[in-house]
């Protein structure tokens, strides 16, 4: 005859206190991490920066670093109309406060 040990309490509690892996989770990206050039120096977290660039491109935008004073590190989220980026991206290569606009090669590093 077997004897019980007495880890079936241990188990429970161990397998209750592990984090739960049905819960929402947040959807990646649709759109490429770019490196922004402003013309001035600006405060690339600050609302009116991240509103002024999602209202240029259409995009959702959440900052990923600050690089220089003029330039700075962001994840666009394009919309499905818009899957490759390339509207936006457009838009913000044209809009006067934005000097340059190039795409992140060094995002996996972040």
């Amino acid at each position: 005859m077997m004897r019980r040990s007495g880890g079936l309490p241990l188990v429970l509690g161990a397998l209750l206190g592990m984090p739960a892996c049905a819960g929402p989770t947040a959807a990646a990206p649709r759109g490429p991490a770019v490196i922004v050039g402003f013309g001035e120096a600006i405060n690339p977290a600050a609302p009116a920066t991240l509103t002024l660039l999602a209202q240029a491109s259409g995009a959702g935008v959440r900052l990923v670093a600050t690089i220089a004073p003029h330039s700075a590190a962001y994840q666009l989220d394009c919309p499905p109309a818009d899957p490759d980026c390339s509207r936006a991206l457009a838009a913000l290569r044209v809009h006067p406060a934005v000097r340059t606009v190039d795409l992140d090669q060094k995002k996996g590093f972040r």
